[in-house]
């Protein structure tokens, strides 16, 4: 096991090559394959979804059931909880905001939610909450916590464990308000902005936030300790960790952010942009709004150390913010009860990865494998 392990680093920590040449569909097919279904055995997941962007085209892959009980096949339509790349959408919605002019990262919180009265709030900008700097939010907003007005309470009843732009925490009640509150000028709820402004724009047909009656056929079972789960609803679900989507539609997400000049809608364009945009430095990782960016090339333990941590690490504020950088690895880890899912690409490459199953598994194995399939593909 320990030779094993061993092989895999070093494997691992080897940068792409410089030159391969091109892969033909079966070959794409087969280091896929090598990968993915070792991965479902070792991980005991039931089905999973990949999509590959090979040299800007996508290449769909699909394996094991979305629902065990009724013995469905995943297919290319299935649906997947997305859990935390769910922020992607909520950080490209955001930068929308923003390239309309309705919203910006440097207006105070209390401009767009004035009941939040608590002293600890003044100094709290926007772009503390899209970026988990405020100061401490929570990773989780309390299940009691049910309606409009328990929300209020809650966040005027936190305290802040250090001041604004100090320290990165991961939360969903950070990001959550921060997609909130940047939909209010624009009068419509978020779930009606998502559909309007970014899904409907980027022909995301088989993206919800709440699957409709007409698409639950495709809608994927989750499964933990072997039950069939799907994700309770909360306050700020949707834009923390709400959406569900295809493989299909996930691999035109990535197209999309990987190369935003097809898309039609400047403001959106832009959004995308300011997504990927560098607002500070974490280690090795800089936050984007939603994503989160690496200098490429790099090595996998650099991904692996730069994802999703759920710490309190120190904050170096990137002032101005640094425009979107091609030579970057850009993604996403994501997960509910019962699914897990990772999003990955590299512009400058123009090669990315949609990686959906229907089982939470651990963040450095979904990354590991996404490492040796690109690494291949390069």
């Amino acid at each position: 096991m320990m030779k094993k392990s061993l092989c895999c680093a070093l494997l691992l920590t080897a940068s792409f090559s410089t030159f391969a040449a091109a892969k033909t569909e079966q070959q794409i097919a087969d280091i896929v394959n090598r990968t993915i279904t070792p991965l479902m055995q070792e991980q005991a997941i039931p089905g999973m979804a990949v999509a590959v962007i090979y040299q800007g085209k996508p290449y769909y892959f699909t394996w094991g059931k979305a629902d065990i009980a009724n013995n469905h096949p995943v297919t290319q339509q299935t649906l997947f909880e997305l859990g935390s790349v769910s922020k992607t959408f909520n950080g490209v919605l955001g930068g929308d905001a923003i390239a309309r002019g309705e919203i910006k990262l440097s207006d105070p919180v209390t401009k767009y939610w004035p009941e939040l009265t608590g002293k600890q709030w003044q100094g709290i900008r926007l772009l503390h909450l899209a970026t988990y700097t405020a100061g401490g939010l929570p990773l989780q907003i309390p299940d009691d916590v049910r309606d409009k007005a328990a929300l209020l309470h809650f966040y005027q009843n936190w305290q802040p464990q250090w001041t604004p732009g100090a320290k990165r925490l991961y939360a969903n009640s950070s990001i959550g308000l921060f997609g909130a509150l940047a939909v209010k000028p624009s009068g419509m709820s978020y779930e009606e902005a998502m559909t309007r402004r970014v899904l409907q724009p980027l022909k995301l047909a088989h993206t919800w936030i709440t699957v409709p009656q007409n698409e639950q056929k495709d809608y994927a079972w989750g499964y933990r300790e072997g039950k069939p789960v799907h994700v309770s609803p909360g306050q700020l679900d949707a834009e923390a960790y709400g959406v569900k989507s295809s493989v299909i539609d996930m691999a035109r997400w990535v197209q999309a952010n990987m190369d935003a000049s097809h898309v039609q809608e400047k403001t959106l364009q832009q959004g995308i942009a300011l997504a990927q945009s560098r607002y500070w430095r974490i280690g090795d990782m800089y936050q984007g709004l939603g994503w989160e960016m690496l200098n490429w090339p790099l090595k996998a333990d650099s991904i692996i150390n730069g994802s999703d941590s759920l710490a309190a690490l120190p904050a170096v504020e990137v002032n101005p913010p640094a425009p979107a950088v091609k030579a970057s690895w850009v993604h996403k880890t994501g997960s509910t009860g019962g699914f897990g899912s990772y999003v990955a690409f590299v512009p400058e490459k123009n090669l990315g990865i949609v990686m959906l199953a229907n089982k939470s598994y651990p963040i450095p194995v979904r990354v590991e494998a996404a490492w040796r399939i690109l690494e291949k593909l390069q």
